[in-house]
């Protein structure tokens, strides 16, 4: 078990900076790509209200003369440039992502430090820098609502996102980011923010699993390496003969998967592995989904179907054009799995696996 799980219970959702002068492409300062993430990311605060979990709004209020701006774009506020001015349809947050409600949130009220709550669990905040934690009362609100989980999403990952997830790092928060809802993102971004442990959501369907079952699907660490073995051992026993080549995976996956550029995915359940699935580099280029099982107690909940819509969005971000896996007639809720999934059932090669039986693909 690792120190970076995310706490269902305790999580809350913090959006930055999705005001109209950034996100609007009329707006004064529009960064570019905004707009398009504005239907992931109302969707995200759905999810969120769906289950209770608070959402935390943070915007920019810049003074008309400047003196409340950072210092690289000080002169140009000055100079006239009106960019999030308070009492301004720009200063705004996007409509989509409010709750419905009567009562609206003062912008000089937010200068000050006011923290106001919008609808049943959304509250406001305003803060004067990139980072959401600096001079605000934010880590405050967050500890007296017991928050120890923060996925983060909104406007622009190069600066405001990016800075917040640093600090909220420091402050040991638990942390998750979901691409699809955070403009600007890029490859080395998402890879640094990887290795200070947040956990990265390919899919917004995982993150509704994750608030109804309490089930995170993330990536390999060293400590669950007993584990990746111990569950194929358990479904392979009870169902076939172990060959060779399960024996050497199942044994050293570092060096069969993952030094070749695989991956290997967790399903975790209260910290613990419940679940695996591993997509290992053919000598063609393309990828196997392969090792895939769910621990007998936890079947029949949709897990399954989780690792491997994860194990398609990680194969797509690796960029590979096809996605096989071998598998069995007699396994078959798994193949009910892969077909909705897009699968298709194409000509079995024999020399893979003894009691492989169907072989199915994928194409990107």
């Amino acid at each position: 078990m690792t120190n970076n799980n995310l706490e269902q219970e305790k999580s809350a959702l913090l959006i930055i900076d999705m005001q109209y002068d950034f996100a609007s492409p009329q707006g004064q300062a529009y960064v570019h790509g905004t707009e398009e993430i504005i239907p992931h990311l109302a969707s995200l605060t759905r999810i969120f209200r769906k289950y209770g979990r608070p959402v935390f709004h943070m915007m920019r209020l810049y003074y008309p003369d400047g003196s409340n701006a950072e210092l690289c774009r000080r002169a140009l506020i000055s100079s006239g440039k009106h960019i999030v001015a308070p009492d301004s349809q720009g200063a705004e947050i996007i409509d989509e992502l409010l709750p419905e409600t009567d009562s609206p949130y003062a912008h000089d009220e937010l200068l000050k430090g006011k923290v106001i709550r919008c609808g049943d669990n959304d509250y406001i905040l305003y803060k004067p820098r990139w980072g959401a934690f600096y001079n605000t009362t934010l880590h405050d609100v967050l500890q007296s609502n017991g928050i120890t989980s923060l996925f983060v999403a909104g406007c622009n990952f190069p600066n405001c996102p990016r800075t917040t997830m640093y600090e909220a790092s420091e402050r040991d928060y638990k942390l998750a980011m979901i691409p699809s809802a955070i403009s600007g993102v890029y490859d080395r971004g998402l890879e640094e923010m990887q290795n200070i442990g947040i956990h990265i959501f390919d899919d917004l369907a995982l993150v509704d699993f994750f608030f109804k079952s309490g089930t995170l699907i993330t990536d390999y660490h060293p400590v669950y390496k007993d584990a990746f073995k111990t569950l194929n051992m358990a479904w392979l026993n009870q169902y076939f003969d172990i060959e060779p080549v399960d024996e050497y995976v199942l044994s050293n996956p570092e060096e069969a998967i993952l030094k070749n550029g695989g991956k290997i995915l967790f399903a975790l359940k209260g910290g613990q592995p419940i679940g695996t699935a591993a997509l290992k580099k053919m000598d063609d280029g393309r990828l196997e989904l392969t090792k895939m099982t769910v621990h007998e107690n936890h079947r029949g909940c949709g897990i399954g179907k989780m690792l491997c819509t994860q194990a398609i969005s990680v194969s797509k971000r690796l960029g590979v054009k096809e996605l096989v896996l071998f598998s069995h007639t007699r396994l078959a809720d798994a193949l009910n799995i892969y077909r909705k999934l897009g699968f298709n059932e194409t000509e079995i090669d024999k020399t893979k696996y003894k009691r492989a039986d169907v072989m199915m693909k994928l194409t990107f």
